[in-house]
């Protein structure tokens, strides 16, 4: 089933349209590597980073959102440049199982990131015998098996196909497989922004009870230990808060026009702003990194630190090419 009609439907898009389309994901596609690629960068140098575990939330966040831009954005680019349909047969299902996976990884990475947070807050003493390496370890790969088992299935069934609307090939949720439509909704985003509600309404209760909240929090140099430390709730929490209210922006629209157009069998979209549904899902991929490293201080620190080591890096790559010329020309 392929639901689309006017603007929306590939022989109705104008070639200005694709072209202004293609340029606006390319720039978000770009942001996203960059701004994920230097997160992940961040946390294979920065030994601090490592040793907080809900780190590694946010590495796998990063991941996630590094893939989808190169995996999902740059095929969704073609498609708009040639104004064709680009995957068939065999490669569209692989590439409906892959997209899916990568978004519903996201999703489910920001939930972890949240629970991880309340648990810091709420349960702060117990934080360290809570969230050990080998449970995030665990969760982890719960988040990668829940999201290919979830996506494999459509893949399998052939419950896929190419959706103008969406630029790519994607699981169908239709009424012929409404269980399936069902369960994946609910898997892949209700189940994970309540999941985002639950633990921030813990955090907001936590902070009602007092101004400042107790967590883990690494502060001895040299870095062999944790120590419990105590700091404004505001400054800490801030990043969270945004990451939350961009996920509720970007993500919903995405889905609920999924749904939508399944229940009613047909695209719900207004003509002339059928890709604002994915544009902002894409966005949300593209912004997730700087909003960790611009709002919290070991992020950002890390952040900046790689930023000067790749400048360092490729001065010195510059410099044995080229040689100083600025002084040279002194």
């Amino acid at each position: 089933m392929n639901i689309s009609s006017g603007v929306c439907s590939i022989p109705y898009r104008s070639q200005s349209f694709n072209t202004i389309a293609a340029i606006f994901i390319f720039l978000l596609s770009s942001v996203s590597m960059a701004g994920n690629g230097l997160v992940l960068l961040s946390f294979a140098t920065c030994s601090h980073l490592r040793i907080q575990k809900g780190s590694f939330f946010v590495a796998n966040l990063a991941i996630s959102d590094f893939l989808c831009s190169v995996y999902v954005m740059l095929p969704c680019i073609l498609c708009l440049i040639h104004n064709s349909y680009c995957v068939t047969g065999v490669a569209c299902r692989v590439h409906a199982v892959v997209n899916s996976t990568f978004f519903t990884c996201s999703n489910m990475s920001i939930a972890a990131i949240n629970i991880d947070r309340a648990i810091a807050v709420n349960r702060p003493f117990e934080y360290r015998n809570l969230v050990t390496s080998f449970r995030v370890k665990i969760v982890i790969a719960y988040i990668w098996f829940h999201c290919l088992c979830l996506a494999s299935i459509a893949g399998f069934a052939d419950w896929v196909s190419f959706v103008d609307w969406e630029l790519m090939c994607t699981p169908e949720w239709s009424k012929e497989n409404s269980a399936y439509a069902i369960t994946a909704a609910t898997l892949s985003f209700f189940l994970p922004s309540f999941l985002l509600l639950v633990s921030n309404i813990s955090i907001v209760y936590a902070i009602r009870k007092s101004r400042i909240v107790v967590f883990q929090n690494r502060t001895i140099a040299g870095g062999n230990g944790h120590q419990l430390g105590i700091k404004s709730n505001t400054k800490t929490l801030r990043s969270l808060y945004f990451l939350v209210l961009a996920h509720f922006i970007c993500v919903p629209s995405y889905y609920i026009t999924k749904i939508g157009s399944a229940i009613i069998g047909k695209n719900i979209i207004i003509d002339g702003f059928c890709l604002a549904p994915v544009g902002l899902l894409f966005t949300a991929a593209a912004i997730n990194p700087f909003i960790y490293a611009l709002l919290r201080k070991d992020h950002r620190q890390a952040f900046l630190n790689t930023l000067q080591m790749v400048f360092d890096k490729f001065k010195a790559t510059y410099t044995y090419l080229f040689g100083n010329s600025m002084k040279e020309m002194e």
